[in-house]
């Protein structure tokens, strides 16, 4: 069985994931804020960087998958969201890779399928994933009004696929994977308290698969796409955004591949 370290494992999608990585039998080693093996808080670089310390002190001959997966919605502050949704996935990432690479692993990020709606700011997908400077940009995110959460979720999820994409092939060349799984509206601890107006708002545009029932999808869907993503049974996949959201994406982008 494999070794596996996740980011953000403790509540909804992460923990779902994680106890489907356990009951296959592998060794999961949970990075996050609370209740996780290790304790970090990831909206740091000096949090990130004691955490990939942490973790090639405890498996210095490899891992076997990286699930990035810790993150916050759009009730964040706008530095929270970039910092910990974009720049803690690529730094954890990146510093991980090594030990990656020596069991030929792979890595799956959690991104959302809000990544093709209209409140993403394409100028600031370009900030994150071109420029790649998070002192710069965070200088400039203090600047954004809380009342563009909204975007700052959607866009800094954008940066995340786009860098997946963008990685993919140098990944491949040294024997590893990387991919990104989409999910919709989750039933999770970030969902389970909206008010009646966010729900009915949340559910303006139905779920296909949950067609004619108010709910969201559950966390296990979205864990079984991710798990399946970091297993061999996803070898010849690289560089590919799943959408576990249900058919909202192919619905509202049909024509769009």
């Amino acid at each position: 069985m494999g070794i596996y370290v996740i980011t953000g494992g403790t509540t909804g999608i992460g923990a779902a994931t994680r106890k489907k990585l356990q009951d296959q039998g592998h060794e999961v080693y949970n990075i996050d804020l609370k209740g996780g093996d290790y304790l970090a808080d990831l909206s740091t670089k000096e949090g990130r960087q004691d955490a990939i310390e942490a973790v090639i002190l405890k498996y210095p001959d490899g891992i076997d998958g990286l699930i990035c997966n810790a993150g916050v919605g759009p009730t964040a502050k706008p530095k929270v969201i970039f910092a910990l949704n974009f720049y803690a996935s690529v730094q954890i990432a990146e510093g991980l890779r090594p030990l990656l690479k020596k069991k030929n692993g792979c890595c799956v990020v959690t991104s959302s399928n809000s990544i093709t709606n209209m409140t993403v700011r394409e100028d600031w997908v370009d900030m994150l994933a071109d420029v790649m400077d998070e002192e710069r940009t965070m200088e400039y995110i203090g600047e954004i009004p809380d009342t563009l959460t909204p975007s700052c979720y959607s866009s800094s999820k954008r940066a995340l696929a786009r860098w997946v994409r963008r990685v993919s092939p140098s990944w491949a060349v040294d024997g590893l994977r990387i991919n990104a799984v989409a999910p919709g509206n989750t039933t999770t601890p970030m969902t389970q308290n909206m008010t009646e107006s966010q729900m009915d708002a949340a559910l303006l545009i139905p779920i296909p698969t949950r067609y004619g029932r108010r709910e969201f999808l559950d966390a296990e869907e979205i864990a079984n796409g991710i798990v399946f993503l970091a297993s061999q049974e996803a070898s010849g996949i690289n560089g590919v955004i799943l959408f576990v959201d249900g058919g909202i994406d192919a619905l509202l982008r049909s024509e769009q591949i």
